[in-house]
């Protein structure tokens, strides 16, 4: 009997040293996961830059699209900046003053009716780190330019 109880003690301590050696294996196989799921996150990460930069294109191609279609007369509003307006083409002068942001231009561009949307052209810019490359000065705009089309000629 004392025989048949050491078997049974030395086959417990083998069974319990083979369950911590297939634990420190399996840790070892999680510590590699995680390798691979910091690049995937930073391949993941990188694809949606890129999709934020396709979705600031399709904005553009969407706002382009709804100022062909729009037919309403341009209007245009007074505001604190100069806006000439020439009515029969849709075309103005913008005049840009030191201090003025993003926000407040495309606010004016939208009351003078060359952009539909204030917002799109604000996060446009802002997409494409333009906001703080306007130029202070006055430009000739048009209401069949694309919010690219304004955003470069009101950027270095």
């Amino acid at each position: 009997m004392n025989k048949t109880i050491r078997n049974i003690g030395i086959g417990l301590f083998l069974a319990g040293a083979v369950f911590q050696i297939e634990e420190t294996v399996d840790k070892e196989n999680i510590t590699s996961t995680s390798a691979i799921t910091e690049d995937a996150y930073n391949q993941s990460q990188q694809e949606l830059t890129e999709v934020k930069k396709q979705l600031a294109e399709l904005q553009l191609d969407l706002s382009t699209a709804q100022q062909v279609q729009t037919s309403a007369p341009i209007e245009i509003v007074e505001t604190e900046t100069p806006i000439e307006d020439s009515p029969s083409d849709g075309s103005f002068t913008l005049s840009i003053q030191l201090g003025m942001t993003s926000s407040e231009i495309s606010a004016i561009l939208e009351d003078a009716g060359i952009i539909l949307n204030k917002v799109d052209m604000d996060n446009y810019l802002t997409d494409q780190d333009l906001s703080g490359r306007i130029q202070v000065g006055n430009y000739e705009l048009n209401s069949s330019m694309s919010l690219k089309q304004i955003a470069e000629s009101i950027t270095r």
